[in-house]
């Protein structure tokens, strides 16, 4: 059994009353326009406590849902109800424990803020990913300016309170560095007051 540290269960204990109330305030909506697209074989990477699932279509084959934070891992496997066959497991970004091309599309949704490497976890993407199979993002990014400087200033301590999270980390630019062909990118504003994670990036990537 994975040891859950200090961390990991305080980020549990208050993230997903947080995120609810920011997907009531309109994050739902981005989530289910995103997440329509999804088909196949789908791997969502950190899904967190399930916040995705219900917004998955109901013919997909197998939705897998990799969460390494034990705490949340437990609200996964109690989730009641889902749209298509659901797997719960344990896992590293870093090193997915899946073959090459095992997935028809791979899905994240503000995780990338919080991975160690980002470099090595795109690969990963990619590399489980079936050639031309999609990669469906949703992630809070790096501002321009003041805000830029405030989410430079506020990060340690972001990092500290949220489970490793990089406010000012530039998901956009590392994206482009990838082999992925960049399909559709859609900047806009997550619904929250919290100024550190407002500018948010929602599209769609695919291997080539």
């Amino acid at each position: 059994m994975t040891t859950t540290t200090f961390g990991e269960r305080f980020f549990a204990s208050w993230y997903p009353r947080f995120m609810a109330r920011v997907e009531r305030a309109g994050q739902a909506g981005v989530r289910r326009a995103q997440l329509a697209g999804a088909y196949g074989r789908t791997l969502e990477i950190g899904a967190g406590s399930g916040l995705s699932v219900p917004h998955y279509p109901e013919d997909l084959t197998e939705l897998v849902l990799l969460e390494p934070n034990p705490a949340l891992r437990t609200r996964l496997t109690a989730l009641a109800h889902s749209p298509a066959p659901i797997t719960v497991v344990d896992g590293d970004a870093h090193a997915l424990e899946f073959p090459d091309g095992s997935f028809d599309t791979v899905t994240a949704s503000l995780v990338f803020c919080s991975v160690r490497d980002p470099d090595r976890a795109l690969a990963e993407v990619h590399r489980v990913l079936r050639p031309g199979g999609q990669f469906l993002f949703h992630e809070h990014v790096r501002g321009t300016g003041v805000r830029a400087a405030v989410q430079d200033l506020l990060t340690p301590v972001q990092r500290r309170l949220a489970d490793g999270c990089h406010a000012n980390r530039d998901f956009e630019s590392l994206l482009g560095a990838t082999d992925f062909h960049l399909e559709v990118i859609l900047r806009t504003r997550m619904p929250t007051r919290m100024p550190t994670i407002v500018p948010l990036v929602v599209g769609t990537a695919r291997r080539r």
